[in-house]
């Protein structure tokens, strides 16, 4: 939770108030958050609270009082923040608590009956600056309407959101429900406008793009896709290839993202080679789900099945190779910081206690989607290290935002069925005060890590992908190079 106030601190300034001398600090004062020293943070610490006695500006206490929270202060941060809405009855933290409780109550009428309760007291015409807390909310209530099957509630909502970057968060998941419930009518315009907010973004000036120009370009290939296989559905195949042609010259770099998409319309127009050539880059990517079609059209192309299992013999070298040349680019050699957790049960885990085991850490949080999306191929890596008693997969949970972690990451891992040994990392270093994450370096989740049976760390990698196959080969390649031994 620390790692995320601090990396939002430092994506912007406060956007309801002029920025003070103290904010314009933001990034000096994550990093020392993020990396500082002990001395540095104390330091860091006691003048943020001199400036929590002392200031009168509603803007410099909530900076002061999250960069506390950040520090690990967390009682103190609680605190100054009741305090803030003691002083300013009508600022941005009154707002801000009033509205916390929304995401609590059980059902969408209460929710909009909160809502109208803030924005009445706080109206959004009055709001300087961007308007992000308030889309969070609507987003959240047209997403509700639209499970609901409330079309007309849901899209009053949507058509409420301020900004433009943002909006596309409640635009798309209430298509996708609209899509679900056999709406493809009401869905159309609600993904094409976030096509071109995401275009607008692109397509701005190298000078003027900012983080939210960044953001609002992640979800572009996805929302084309999703566009494009609406066009599919109906016919519209044309249609369906002008849109993704023209995504793959705006952004030729992400090309590959629209390959399970494009090489359909490649096929329905005859394009058998260039289809066939989009499933390949998919299966080298890990991809192994369009094996048939591949083979269906490798059969077209030549006239028969003969040599096909040559063809994927050649590919799946390939795929080795890019796995093995991109593991090279995520080697480290050092050692491992010292630890000692506790796991679901209460029972403390340590890595000295793994010493003359290859040790995989997974770094996680029950809110980080791309986190659980690896989880099947994690699940797969681990059982086909089942049998090898030199291997120890240990799925580490941290930053997450939830007071109540406690009782709600056993409830998930059980739900999932996800046989994993997960340990929290919410033990403090009593020199740094800094938590595992923190001092294995991590930046971002999900992050892993591969420990050697000496206990240092050969591999670090960031991100993920949902490819099952894919990671069951990469663990493969890095587990099994952590075994061997060093060679600098």
């Amino acid at each position: 939770m620390k790692k995320l106030i601090t990396a939002a601190l430092a994506f912007a300034a406060s956007a309801t108030m002029a920025q003070s001398s103290l904010q314009e600090k933001r990034a000096e004062y994550a990093k020392i958050v993020e990396s500082g020293s002990k001395a540095e943070k104390d330091t860091l610490a006691k003048g943020l609270f001199d400036v929590a006695k002392t200031s009168k500006d509603e803007g410099d206490l909530i900076f002061a009082s999250n960069f506390i929270y950040g520090l690990g202060y967390e009682d103190a941060a609680d605190s100054i923040r009741k305090e803030i809405v003691r002083k300013f009855p009508k600022g941005v933290a009154a707002r801000d608590a009033y509205i916390q409780g929304f995401y609590d109550l059980e059902s969408t009428k209460e929710q909009e009956k909160l809502f109208k309760r803030w924005v009445k007291k706080w109206p959004m015409e009055k709001v300087e600056g961007d308007k992000l807390n308030y889309d969070y909310v609507i987003a959240s209530l047209a997403r509700s309407f639209a499970a609901e099957g409330d079309e007309a509630k849901a899209l009053s909502y949507v058509e409420q959101m301020n900004e433009r970057f943002w909006r596309a968060q409640g635009y798309i998941p209430v298509a996708t429900s609209f899509l679900q419930q056999g709406d493809t009518l009401a869905a159309i315009p609600l993904i094409q406008t976030a096509i071109n907010d995401a275009e607008y973004y692109i397509n701005l000036p190298k000078e003027q793009k900012d983080n939210k120009a960044g953001f609002a370009a992640v979800g572009y290939p996805g929302y084309v896709s999703q566009l494009a296989e609406i066009y599919d559905a109906q016919g519209k195949q044309t249609e369906a290839m002008q849109l993704i042609e023209r995504a793959i010259a705006l952004v030729p770099e992400q090309a590959s993202r629209f390959s399970g998409t494009y090489f359909k319309g490649l096929e329905a127009a005859g394009r058998k080679l260039e289809a066939l050539q989009q499933l390949e880059i998919l299966y080298k990517q890990g991809t192994f789900t369009y094996k048939d079609k591949m083979k269906e059209l490798y059969a077209v192309m030549n006239g028969s099945d003969q040599g096909v299992e040559a063809y994927f013999t050649r590919l799946d070298g390939e795929v080795i190779k890019g796995i093995r040349d991109h593991i090279k680019e995520m080697e480290v050699y050092k050692p491992a910081p010292a630890f000692e957790l506790l796991n679901l049960e209460g029972e403390s885990v340590s890595l000295a206690s793994l010493k003359g085991k290859v040790v995989v850490l997974d770094f996680w949080a029950t809110w980080c989607q791309p986190c659980i999306r690896s989880f099947p191929g994690m699940k797969a890596a681990q059982e086909m290290y089942a049998a090898d008693d030199e291997v120890q997969f240990l799925f580490i949970n941290t930053w997450e935002r939830d007071k109540e972690y406690k009782s709600k990451v056993p409830a998930f891992i059980e739900k999932n069925g996800y046989p994993f040994e997960v340990l929290y990392d919410d033990q403090k270093d009593p020199e740094t005060g800094a938590i595992l994450a923190t001092e294995m370096g991590v930046r971002g989740i999900p992050a892993k890590f591969i420990i050697d049976k000496e206990g240092n760390i050969r591999y670090f990698l960031t991100g993920s992908t949902p490819n099952v196959d894919y990671i069951k080969l990469e663990m493969k390649e890095l587990i099994e190079a952590a075994k061997m031994p060093y060679k600098g």
